[in-house]
C-alpha cells in the first residue's frame, strides 16, 4: 500500500502514521514540530556556564561528557540527534583528553545514523525501534562519520506526495523547501572519509510500553524515577527516554539529577495539562474545517490522541495527589530549546544565513516528568 505524505504543522507526516496504531509499520521521524522548541519558557541552566557542573550539584559526575546538539528545527530528528548524543559521550568518556570542539574528532554526523535507519520502521532490523536504535551503529560496523565531513545539514527538497522519500532539488525547482528534513536523503558517499570507530553498545531497557506506543502517557512504574536514578550511579551510563511532548513524541536523554533544584511546582507537567488541551481543541477545529477526507481523518486522530493523552495525565497526576515535590530535576540533553546566548552552528556553509544556535546542553524536567510522560527508557553502555 502506497503511503500518502502531506504537510501538517510545518512537519512532514504520514497518513498512515497518523492513522495506524502503534504496532503497525510507522516513521522514525518524530512529529514534533520546531515551534516546540522556540520561544519557550523552559527550565534550564543559564549561568554561568552549562559545561560548569560545580554550578549544578547533585548526581553531576557524568556531565562533563555531554556534547551540545544541533537544533533538529523541523528534522524529526529527535532520536537520532540523542543516539548520535549517546555515542559522542561515550567517545569522550573512553577519551578524556580529545577535544570536544563543535566539528572536532567527536562531533559526530546525527545525518549518518538517520540514513542508516531510514524514515520507516521497517527499513532497520530492530526489534522495537524506540529502545534498540543505539544498535544500528553496531550493525554498520561499529563506526559513524564526522560531521565535518558528512554534515547534519540543511537543503532544497520535494516531497513525493505518494511515496516515503523526499528528493533533492534545487532552489529554482518549483515547490521546493530548504531545511533540515533534507537530511533524510541518503547522500552518504561511497568511500566515506572521517570515519570513526565506536565501541560495541549494549542497551538495559528498563520500561517499554506494551502497546509500543511512542504517544503514550501515565503508563510507567511508579518506582521509575528511583530506577533511573540507581541507574545513573551504578552503570554511570546515558539513559534514553522517549516520552509525550505536548501530544508529539520525543526522544532525549539524561545523565544526572538533582534533588534540590526547585522544578517550578512540575512545570512542565502542569504546561503540558493546559497545551494538551489546547492542541486537542485546535486539532479537532482543523478536522472540522478539512474538507478532504483522508486529511480529515488524520486530524480526527490526532485529536483524539491529544484527548485521550490529556484524559490519561489527568487520572494519573489526581492518583499520586499533583505535583509529587516542587523539588528534583534530571538533567537533560536535548536536541530543541535553542541556547540563544550560546555558539551558532553552520547547517550550510555554502549558504549565507544558514547558521543557527546549538540546542541548550543541558534543559531540567521533573521528576514527574519522567513518571508520568515517558513511555521508553534504556540505559547505553559499551558491552564489556
Amino acid at each position: 500500500m502506497v503511503k500518502q505524505r502531506f504537510i501538517l504543522s510545518s512537519i512532514f507526516v504520514t497518513l498512515s502514521t497518523l492513522i495506524s496504531t502503534p504496532s503497525q509499520a510507522e516513521l522514525h521521524l518524530s512529529d514534533l514540530p520546531a515551534s516546540e522548541g522556540k520561544g519557550k519558557t523552559h527550565r534550564i541552566l543559564e549561568e554561568p556556564d552549562p559545561t560548569d557542573v560545580s554550578k549544578l550539584g547533585g548526581f553531576n559526575e557524568l556531565l562533563p561528557y555531554v556534547m551540545a546538539s544541533p537544533d533538529q528545527e523541523d528534522a524529526g530528528s529527535c532520536l537520532y540527534m540523542a543516539i548520535t548524543g549517546i555515542a559522542e559521550w561515550w567517545l569522550a568518556r573512553l577519551n578524556p583528553t580529545a577535544s570536544r570542539a563543535a566539528d572536532g574528532p567527536l562531533d559526530l554526523s546525527e545525518r549518518y545514523i538517520m540514513n542508516v535507519a531510514g524514515m520507516e520502521e521497517g527499513d532497520a532490523p530492530l526489534a522495537n525501534w524506540r529502545t534498540d536504535s543505539i544498535y544500528l551503529f553496531n550493525q554498520n560496523q561499529n563506526q559513524s562519520l564526522l560531521n565535518s565531513t558528512y554534515r547534519f545539514t540543511k537543503g532544497w527538497f520535494l516531497g513525493d506526495s505518494y511515496s516515503d522519500h523526499l528528493t533533492a532539488a534545487k532552489s529554482t525547482t518549483p515547490g521546493a523547501e530548504y531545511g533540515t528534513l533534507f537530511n533524510w536523503i541518503d547522500q552518504r558517499p561511497a568511500q566515506p572519509t572521517g570515519v570513526v570507530k565506536l565501541p560495541n553498545f549494549e542497551r538495559d531497557v528498563l520500561f517499554a510500553d506494551a502497546e509500543g506506543n511512542q504517544w503514550n502517557v501515565g503508563v510507567a512504574p511508579s518506582d521509575i524515577v528511583q530506577k533511573v536514578k540507581d541507574t545513573l550511579r551504578k552503570k554511570k551510563a546515558p539513559v534514553l527516554v522517549v516520552y509525550n511532548q505536548n501530544s508529539y513524541w520525543h526522544a532525549v536523554y539524561v545523565i544526572g539529577f538533582n534533588d534540590q533544584i526547585d522544578n517550578g511546582n512540575c512545570a512542565y507537567t502542569e504546561r503540558f495539562r493546559v497545551n494538551i488541551l489546547e492542541r486537542a481543541k485546535d486539532l479537532s477545529k482543523k478536522a472540522e474545517e478539512a474538507t478532504d477526507p483522508k486529511v480529515k481523518d488524520a486530524y480526527e486522530i490526532r485529536a483524539k490522541r491529544a484527548f485521550e493523552a490529556k484524559d490519561k495525565i489527568e487520572k494519573a497526576y489526581a492518583a499520586q495527589g499533583g505535583c509529587s515535590s516542587s523539588h528534583g530535576v534530571f538533567y537533560i540533553r536535548d536536541s530543541i530549546y535553542p541556547d540563544e546566548s550560546g555558539p551558532y552552528y553552520d547547517y550550510d556553509p555554502s549558504q549565507p544565513g544558514a547558521k543557527a544556535h546549538y540546542a541548550k546542553k543541558i534543559v531540567f524536567k521533573e521528576y514527574d516528568w519522567l513518571k508520568l510522560f515517558a513511555n521508553h527508557i534504556s540505559v547505553i553502555y559499551p558491552k564489556p
